[in-house]
């Protein structure tokens, strides 16, 4: 991640104050949030009573986003920031430090961990070295595309809405219940569709999808990089191939931000069709969190079937 260097300040103190000038005509609360999709939840959650803005954009690669001057401006008017934890946006430090805005450090009133009190898995049993390759500490900090967890983050954000605002706290529990109720209708429809499929593996190329894939009854089996973070070789590919025909193991479903070339080619090998899913929301079609889950429940389905 690239720092940010003495000659960006000028450009940040103006944007700062054009901001702050701003600010004062919005009784909005401001809600930055380090991915998109917990920006999802924040609006889900806030409604009209906030205005929610996410430093990443759809389909970057979230382990290595290049903050702007810009954002530096919009932390420091904000009144709440959004963090995923687990060392995923570790590149937001910067940018806290940078904006100055105590309120917002860890443990002030406008700071949010939207991965407190979710049980992670994967979590090194082993001292982490630079061979290890993209290990988190804490664990597989991916614990948005399972639609229960997505409940605790949307529970982790609707505390700090209120701390910050609290005169809107009605609004906010009622926007978080409703955000409830809709996952909990829509798991049942998620479920029916790939209960069929309980047990069956699936090899991804990161571990983007292992809670995911945890939540409905689904095994990864591998993945295209040798370890995490670590690009493809094409004695690691080979090998993979080898594994899946020897165990019968069919589903591909890659995540849509990584090379084609390295599924096409094990899709001819394996006589099967990769399947390409979403990793953001507005990867496909819909905006939304559900809209996420949707296409990712239809993509691992293709793969699967």
């Amino acid at each position: 991640m690239k720092l940010f260097s003495s000659r960006h300040f000028a450009t940040i103190f103006s944007l700062c104050g054009a901001l702050l000038v701003a600010k004062s005509a919005s009784a909005a609360t401001e809600v930055v949030a380090s991915l998109p999709e917990l920006a999802a939840i924040a609006k889900a959650v806030g409604g009209d009573g906030v205005t929610v803005y996410s430093i990443a954009k759809p389909n970057q690669d979230y382990h290595s986003v290049e903050p702007r001057p810009s954002d530096v401006a919009r932390i420091s008017r904000a009144d709440l920031v959004i963090r995923s934890g687990l060392s995923l946006d570790m590149w937001m430090d910067s940018l806290m430090n940078a904006a100055g805005n105590g309120n917002l450090n860890r443990g002030g009133r406008g700071y949010v961990d939207a991965s407190a009190g979710i049980p992670t898995i994967e979590k090194p049993s082993e001292s982490i070295s630079g061979a290890s390759g993209d290990v988190h500490p804490e664990g597989n900090p991916h614990y948005l595309y399972d639609p229960i967890y997505a409940k605790r983050s949307a529970q982790n954000i609707v505390r700090g809405l209120i701390r910050v605002d609290a005169k809107n706290a009605a609004s906010y529990r009622a926007n978080y219940l409703a955000f409830n109720r809709t996952i909990d209708q829509k798991m049942v429809g998620w479920r029916a569709t790939l209960s069929p499929y309980t047990g069956r593996s699936i090899v991804t190329y990161h571990r983007i999808y292992n809670y995911f894939l945890r939540r409905f009854g689904l095994r990864q089996y591998g993945t295209l990089e040798p370890k995490p973070g670590i690009p493809p070789s094409a004695a690691h590919i080979s090998q993979l191939i080898s594994q899946m025909k020897r165990d019968n193991v069919k589903g591909i479903l890659v995540e849509n931000i990584y090379p084609r070339r390295f599924a096409d080619l094990m899709g001819r090998q394996l006589g099967v069709t990769p399947q390409f899913g979403p990793v953001s929301v507005q990867s496909y079609s819909g905006a939304g969190y559900f809209a996420l889950i949707d296409t990712l429940i239809a993509r691992t389905k293709a793969a699967i079937d």
